[in-house]
C-alpha cells in the first residue's frame, strides 16, 4: 500500500514537467488527483507523485484549499 492521504497536495513529475495536485481518491495502483481547476481528476501512478511537504502554505485556490 501507499503512505499518500487523500487531501494531500504532491507534486507530480512526468519528465521535466512538473505540476502540483492535491489527492481526490487512493486506488491500488496510484490516485485521482485534481490538478487545476475543473471538476474531475487525472488519474496518476504513484511512482510519478511526490509529496509536497509544506503543502500547508498553499492558500484557497481551485485545488481545494489549504489544510486546517
Amino acid at each position: 500500500m501507499t503512505d499518500f492521504k487523500v487531501g494531500e497536495y504532491i507534486v507530480y513529475q512526468n519528465g521535466e514537467r512538473f505540476e502540483i495536485g492535491k489527492i481526490k481518491r487512493i486506488t491500488n495502483d496510484g490516485a485521482f488527483v485534481w490538478y487545476h481547476e475543473g471538476e474531475t481528476a487525472a488519474k496518476t501512478p504513484f511512482d510519478c507523485m511526490h509529496k509536497l511537504v509544506n503543502g500547508f502554505t498553499i492558500k484557497a485556490t481551485s485545488l481545494g484549499g489549504a489544510h486546517g
